[in-house]
């Protein structure tokens, strides 16, 4: 079957599969939106959370909008990335990744005449004339905390200016003026790169950021990749992402995106940026940052506004950077490194999909689960600061289980390790208090590396055995009781310390026959020796 074409084949998919809700009821963009949105991720079950279209959007001034706004519909659950991922089900993500990272596909240039995303083309006067940036529907996604509305999924296009090489990548713009967009990235993003490369030749960079395009685009703008993102979002898709030339700067962006601002991100000064909500859970401080000044808006005539839902976690933000850095992470331990007995790699949600990472293994495959540990802190950048190997009957994705084998699989002085790394995010409050946001850059940070596995035959675990578990399944079906929601272990299982005794006592137990096992105990009997006070 054929990759979805643009976003709104993706969102009638969507739709399709009951993953869409359609909200015709007016919502304020600035106070409502993203509230209501945010229920979801504090109040129902991963696989319950679904995509939304906002056909109706004011803002508190009153004012209405020619375009519905889609809000969370590229990640609000695995299930749903799985989706756009052209696979059937989460499980199989991350080979879909490192297929298309061994297997990329270069984008095609087409002819702007018929490019969708150059339908009406504002600019000049025109653009004054139409609001500039004040046209779009953009949400404000804290509200009562942010210091204004921000582009959450404006993937930003640059090149280098040495090898011309695109990036697309996805980074906060805060709405300033009509004209003026505001860019907060690090030092160690290619954004910043590039920017930096043009200020040493004293030149401005030419941006363009992209909203509202097919979910491979997405996933590749957040996913960290080397190199350009557009031959990576190919491989997802089986085929060319088509490209187009912007009409005032010199860049090429996908075609059938929705809208694309152009603009140029002046390299001799910056200015204050921020406060704004982010995925770590907390507030960004205002620093200075980039901006770009904004020269001309394509659109399609009738465009959707898309944006993300990030900030606390989880959230979509969470789900699209996480399963993103797992296949990244999966592919570079087990094709770039070759490492045996990776069976799955997860970045917590909880975390923000970036601070705890737990690796699944197979003890006797992998050898030392270290290993790959330590191989994820020689990372560059973006690095967990906390890092667990847990054994295959470990649900890695349930921070309970995780703990569980935390708590009985492990003994600190021999199973961990310090390590000292670079800084994993400057949005880490631990490293520095926010006033000093400006030395985080030479703070010293580290991770520690736990061996939450096995290192010999355990009991079995204590719960009753898989088939009296089906029954009592059965039974709560017919008593009429909630649905059932299980997690991983709900049935005992054995971890290799169980004797043919110890199994025979809990046969003769499921017969009624556990008087029979009190006369074998009591004719083991052993006699202590006298108490000395006697």
């Amino acid at each position: 079957m054929a990759y979805y074409k643009n976003l709104r084949e993706w969102l009638a998919a969507l739709e399709a599969k009951g993953l869409l809700v359609r909200v015709a009821k007016r919502i304020n963009k600035d106070t409502e939106m993203h509230p209501l949105v945010r229920l979801q991720f504090r109040g129902l079950r991963e696989r319950e959370r679904k995509g939304w279209l906002f056909e109706n959007v004011t803002d508190v001034s009153s004012r209405t909008y020619d375009m519905p706004v889609a809000l969370a519909v590229m990640a609000p659950s695995r299930a749903v990335y799985a989706l756009g991922m052209g696979v059937d089900a989460p499980d199989q993500i991350a080979a879909k990744w490192a297929a298309a990272q061994t297997h990329p596909i270069p984008p095609r240039v087409i002819d702007d005449s018929s490019a969708p995303c150059q339908e009406m083309v504002y600019e000049g006067r025109a653009l004054e004339q139409a609001g500039g940036a004040g046209m779009l529907p953009v949400p404000i996604s804290t509200p009562g905390f942010d210091s204004g509305p921000f582009l959450s999924s404006g993937h930003w296009v640059t090149k280098d200016v040495e090898t011309g090489e695109h990036n697309f990548g996805t980074y906060r713009g805060q709405i300033k003026s009509p004209t003026r967009i505001g860019l907060f990235a690090f030092a160690y993003q290619d954004v910043s790169k590039h920017w930096n490369k043009a200020r040493a030749v004293g030149k401005p960079l030419e941006a363009a950021i992209v909203i509202g395009c097919t979910p491979n685009l997405s996933y590749c703008s957040t996913a960290r990749l080397p190199g350009s993102e557009y031959p990576f979002a190919g491989g997802i898709a089986g085929e060319p992402v088509e490209l187009v030339r912007c009409k005032t700067v010199d860049l090429l962006v996908p075609a059938q995106s929705e809208i694309v601002i152009e603009g140029i991100i002046p390299t001799d000064e910056v200015e204050p940026e921020g406060c704004f909500g982010e995925f770590t859970g907390y507030m960004a401080q205002r620093a200075l940052d980039k901006f770009m000044n904004v020269t001309c808006i394509t659109r399609k005539r009738d465009a959707i506004f898309q944006a993300f839902l990030s900030q606390f976690p989880p959230s979509e933000s969470s789900v699209l950077r996480g399963v993103g850095l797992e296949g990244l992470l999966y592919k570079m331990l087990t094709v770039d490194h070759k490492m045996k007995g990776i069976l799955e790699v997860v970045l917590l949600d909880t975390s923000g999909s970036h601070g705890i990472c737990v690796v699944k293994v197979d003890r006797s495959a992998c050898g030392d689960p270290m290993a790959p540990l330590r191989v994820i802190t020689s990372m560059a950048r973006a690095i967990p600061k906390i890092l667990i190997a847990v054994d295959g009957d470990i649900d890695a994705r349930d921070a309970d289980a995780v703990l569980w084998a935390m708590s009985y699989r492990v003994q600190p002085q021999r199973d961990s390790e310090m390590r000292d790394i670079n800084i994993p995010t400057g949005l880490d409050f631990s490293l520095a208090p926010p006033s000093a946001r400006p030395e985080v850059e030479t703070a010293k940070a580290s991770a520690i590396l736990i061996d939450a596995t096995c290192k010999w035959e355990y009991p079995p675990t204590s719960l009753p055995r898989k088939e009296f578990m089906e029954r009592a399944q059965g039974l709560w079906r017919e008593l009429g009781l909630p649905e059932l929601q299980l997690k991983n272990p709900w049935f005992g299982y054995n971890l290799g310390s169980w004797s043919e005794e110890d199994q025979a006592d809990a046969e003769r137990a499921i017969r009624g026959e556990h008087y029979a096992t009190g006369e074998i105990r009591a004719s083991q009997r052993v006699k202590l020796p006298k108490n000395e006070s006697e």
